[in-house]
């Protein structure tokens, strides 16, 4: 993102760059605009982005304005690489929910990796996959994961909750955490 740009500006220019020709340009302004109310970043649309030597959007926003860039070009499928990473607790479950909405209401799917999510982050999920030291531990429905470990004699202590347990669990060494939210879809 260039510091220079403008909120809009980059969401345009990455419509303009990536859309098909054939795509009226309205169409892809309406886009635009459709995707800063669904990001909850109309408000600084017209606000530079800035940089470390540039005063501009916030790093929260930042994180929003990335996400959006890639969003404006509908596709069906986004990865996103800790999407939450550098941001406080509230911001990081505020993307993670609009994630999940933006990927249910216009049947997208996005798979993002996640390290140690809190409960309420981890529960967003549909499916996750876990790994340890590069190699797949468990990969399937979030609401089985705990059945899955039981079943191999890890119980996870009732005390404690399913995402917490396995982000410390030193049986597993989960050296990454992976969580594919890949949402079920009723049309």
């Amino acid at each position: 993102m260039l510091a220079s740009l403008t909120v809009r500006e980059q969401l345009r220019y990455s419509a303009e760059l990536r859309l098909p020709r054939s795509l009226p340009l309205s169409a892809k302004h309406a886009l635009v605009e459709e995707t800063l109310v669904e990001l909850g970043i109309a408000h600084i649309a017209d606000q530079r982005i800035g940089d470390d030597d540039t005063r501009g959007i916030s790093g929260g926003e930042r994180r929003r304005v990335s996400i959006a860039t890639e969003l404006v070009t509908m596709p069906r499928l986004l990865f996103l690489d800790e999407p939450t990473s550098g941001l406080d607790s509230h911001n990081a479950l505020t993307i993670m929910r609009k994630l999940k909405q933006l990927a249910t209401d216009h049947s997208r799917t996005i798979i993002c990796s996640v390290h140690q999510p809190r409960a309420l982050i981890f529960a967003l999920f549909d499916r996750i996959v876990l790994l340890s030291k590069g190699r797949v531990v468990y990969s399937g429905p979030r609401a089985e994961v705990a059945t899955f470990f039981h079943a191999h004699g890890y119980d996870c202590p009732a005390d404690l909750l399913s995402a917490d347990w396995l982000s410390a669990s030193p049986l597993l060494v989960v050296v990454s955490l992976t969580l594919c939210c890949r949402l079920t879809l009723h049309p």
